[in-house]
């Protein structure tokens, strides 16, 4: 039986989904865990956006360490547990899963690492969390999941929702540029989460994303090699320090969801993962100086309302 919207809705910035019934409650450990993912979720942006500003390092090299680190942090991981599941793998899944890293990996953390040039945190922030709706309606219109005037409703409130939030995409064009390639990597993570469904439930989420990750990585080097490395890059010790943040900081949120998985229901951490764009925001505003907009402030409730509508359809 395929995903439901709800359970496909419930994915973060991975590209994969991991439902499993909730188990019993085992303190306040759980909600530890959802709680700092979304903290470290909320920051790998802002970070990324103060890194782009402050060293000469060009963005497809921040994305391709970003993925490097998060890849050798998942491979431990993997190695450390259910490594036995990358052994079963078959080849016509590895050619899959190979494909599936480089749009939700390869692809996607590029698009993403490129906007952060052009636009800002804030417009960023409002974009991907559209990424529960956009993964609902593509889920439609593959068929995997059953149209309903609650789910068409919320799709609907969250696309306009994120209109009215970022209107002066219109006159601005480069933040316009920023933002449709935004817009663009979230569409990337949705198609990805929808079209691994199977493959995390066959394999494991751990092997799945180890292998997506490199996969994307592969991907990732030619272009970081031929196109933007230059001759020589000066970073900072508190700038590489932000670097392996970020790199770590994207393995971690997948490890500490996961966990949290385990006593919690995926519609709860679902929940909690609407607050990542608040955060992200509000960071943005408090250490960027970025402004926080009337229009914001509507059009994001409207989105993150939609996007309500979409799990309960």
């Amino acid at each position: 039986m395929p995903p439901s919207a709800s359970q496909l809705s419930n994915t973060w910035d991975h590209g994969v989904t991991l439902a499993r019934p909730a188990e019993p409650h085992a303190g306040n450990s759980p909600l530890l865990y959802v709680t700092t993912a979304v903290l470290m979720l909320s920051t790998v942006t802002p970070v990324m956006k103060s890194l782009l500003r402050q060293s000469d390092i060009p963005a497809l090299d921040l994305v391709c360490l970003r993925v490097f680190l998060a890849f050798i942090c998942l491979v431990a991981v993997t190695l450390a547990g259910p490594w036995q599941e990358l052994l079963r793998v078959s080849k016509g899944d590895v050619v899959r899963l190979t494909l599936l890293g480089i749009l939700g990996v390869g692809i996607a953390y590029g698009l993403a690492g490129w906007a952060l040039v052009y636009t800002n945190v804030s417009h960023y922030s409002v974009i991907y969390s559209l990424h529960p709706t956009l993964t609902a309606l593509l889920s439609l219109v593959l068929r995997k999941d059953r149209v309903s005037t609650l789910k068409l409703a919320g799709i609907a409130l969250s696309l306009c929702g994120c209109l009215f939030a970022l209107p002066d995409w219109l006159f601005d064009q480069d933040v316009g540029f920023g933002d449709l390639l935004v817009l663009l990597f979230t569409l990337s993570a949705a198609a990805c989460v929808v079209l691994s469904s199977g493959m995390v439930k066959r394999y494991g989420a751990a092997a799945t994303t180890t292998v997506m990750f490199g996969t994307g990585l592969v991907f990732l080097l030619p272009g970081a090699m031929i196109w933007s490395l230059p001759s020589h890059v000066q970073v900072s010790l508190t700038n590489g320090l932000l670097i392996v943040y970020v790199g770590v900081a994207t393995a971690a949120v997948f490890l500490l969801r996961n966990l949290s998985l385990q006593f919690l229901t995926p519609a709860t951490v679902g929940a909690f993962h609407n607050l990542v764009p608040v955060f992200g925001i509000l960071i943005a505003a408090s250490f960027l100086g970025e402004p926080i907009t009337a229009n914001m402030v509507v059009g994001g409730t409207a989105v993150l309302a939609g996007v309500e509508l979409v799990r309960r359809g």
